[in-house]
């Protein structure tokens, strides 16, 4: 076994890299929503609805506000105002109830290719 000796200003530098990365989030964790809102912006982009500038959805599970400037957001308001819904920009109950059967269909798609293990038996099996 080999061994290495390092002064106390190495292992501080050596310690200090961690502390460096988690800092700037290097290391993060994916948030609760993170499958649901790729899903999201998967079936926004397989409508071909767009953000404001007409470009496709970045599919990343991050869904800001329009305050915000938030891309997703955009392309949701437009949904809603396709369905008829209060085009706030947020993903949530009316909208979702405001789904034709065929956008339920793209949304269980996308649910599939954008989630988890989980998410893919469900819809394998026709449980979702």
């Amino acid at each position: 076994m080999r061994q290495f000796r390092i002064d106390d200003s190495e292992r501080d530098r050596i310690l200090n890299l961690h502390e460096s990365a988690t800092k700037r989030q290097y290391l993060s964790e994916q948030t609760p929503n993170a499958n649901i809102n790729r899903a999201i912006q998967c079936f926004l982009n397989k409508k071909g609805i767009k953000d404001d500038e007409g470009n496709k959805l970045v599919v990343d599970g991050l869904i800001g506000t329009l305050e915000d400037g938030s891309k997703s957001a955009q392309a949701i308001s437009k949904y809603q105002t396709e369905v008829g819904v209060n085009p706030d920009g947020v993903w949530g109950f009316d909208t979702a109830s405001a789904m034709t059967d065929k956008d339920k269909e793209i949304m269980k798609d996308c649910k599939s290719e954008e989630g988890d293990l989980f998410d893919k038996a469900l819809h394998f099996l026709g449980l979702d």
